[in-house]
């Protein structure tokens, strides 16, 4: 029985783990304004001086919404940060796709900042609910846990990054729309994978 009870343990925590892990993959695409960014200004006809704002828009939701996330982690649980990312991230993308498409309006290039926000703060939202089950879940060794799962937010980038390179941005005009859609359906399945999984 207690063996029994042991393995169960052992296997929540593993999914857990994995679950973490694959929550960080979306929180890393709020470094990735770089492979869409200059084509959606182009599209868009924003200054070099709006689009530093657009860019760094999503950093600000990143950073300033930490605090929060962290209480609310401890708070309402890390499923439910996981859920709201889920959301956060297909909404904010799907919409600057469909902006860049020029099926949704743009009153203000304004608008487009909101979108990076909400993008940071989903992006934050995954990525803390990721270590706290991870360091929850993970006394003895919380270190290592920790480190592997900020090695997928660092990864998240550059394999995102080469993505786009190999299958959006190859041929003579980049599909940044497809892209853009490609990324957020890569939020919404990979939080709401983890909003499943993660469990203490």
């Amino acid at each position: 029985m207690e063996a029994s009870t042991r393995r169960q343990r052992h296997w929540r925590r593993t999914v857990a783990m994995l679950g973490a892990c694959m929550a960080n993959t979306t929180a890393g695409t709020v470094y990735l304004f770089s492979t869409y960014g200059p084509g959606l200004s182009r599209q868009l006809h924003l200054t070099s001086m709006q689009s530093n704002i657009v860019a760094i828009s999503a950093n600000h939701g990143l950073l300033l919404s930490g605090p929060l996330f962290g209480w609310a982690a401890d708070t309402l649980g890390p499923r439910v940060l996981s859920a709201f990312a889920a959301v956060g991230s297909f909404t904010a993308f799907s919409a600057l796709a469909y902006t860049y498409s020029g099926a949704l309006p743009l009153p203000s290039w304004l608008i487009l900042s909101a979108y990076m926000v909400l993008i940071g703060i989903s992006c934050q939202a995954v990525n803390m609910s990721a270590i706290t089950v991870t360091t929850r879940n993970f006394k003895q060794n919380r270190g290592s846990a920790v480190s592997l799962c900020l090695a997928f937010f660092g990864l998240s980038p550059f394999v995102l990054s080469h993505i786009n390179s190999i299958f959006f941005a190859s041929g003579d005009k980049p599909d940044i729309f497809g892209y853009l859609r490609f990324l957020s359906f890569v939020g919404l399945v990979t939080s709401s994978i983890a909003s499943l999984s993660l469990a203490v």
